[in-house]
């Protein structure tokens, strides 16, 4: 996968093709064809890659909140703590514009925010207010990674702050608290 990314930053995502990474990564076309299958192919197992990246470190995250309610979002509120590197924003560029060309890209990008909204949902008392804040997260997520706005630091933790103070006012669903009670 870090050939895939080596040239579609180099090249971008139109330069990218099954000839171009074998070529970068030293193997020939037919074994990139036969682990991929196509451009496609290719643009979504790296899409996998990437949130299966994401997910790993989120994991971690999740993890020191075992036992909280809310936990899910507040994982999320604390991945938002370190703002997007360069690599980053271009990475999130790649996969946006394997998601405008290709529909399995965007199934998965649309199967890993259902995941959030879902688990979200599940642990919160108020769940349209646990929604809000989902939707503030990512739109700070989306404003930096699409390299659209970077708020310097102290905006960026003010902000996650806050919507930290407004999670916190949420017990979390009986259902959570019950599970949270039983660890």
């Amino acid at each position: 996968m870090d050939g895939v990314e080596s040239v579609a930053r180099r090249e971008g995502v139109s330069g990218l093709s099954i000839d171009a990474l074998a070529k970068e990564v030293g193997i020939s076309k037919s074994s990139v064809v036969y682990d991929c299958g196509s451009k496609a192919g290719l643009l979504a197992a790296f899409t996998r890659h990437k949130i299966g990246q994401y997910r790993e470190r989120f994991g971690d995250a999740l993890q020191a909140h075992a036992g909280q309610p809310n936990a899910w979002l507040r994982a999320m509120i604390d991945m938002g703590r370190e703002g997007p590197s360069d690599d980053d924003v271009a990475i999130t560029m790649l996969i946006s514009a394997s998601m405008g060309e290709h529909a399995e890209c965007r199934e998965l990008m649309r199967e890993a925010l259902a995941e959030d909204a879902r688990r979200v949902l599940a642990d919160a008392e108020d769940p349209g207010k646990m929604l809000q804040l989902l939707l503030a997260v990512h739109g700070l997520f989306f404003l930096e990674c699409f390299g659209l706005h970077r708020f310097d630091e102290i905006t960026r933790q003010e902000l996650l702050d806050g919507l930290m103070k407004s999670l916190e006012a949420d017990k979390g669903s009986s259902a959570a608290a019950t599970t949270h009670s039983n660890k």
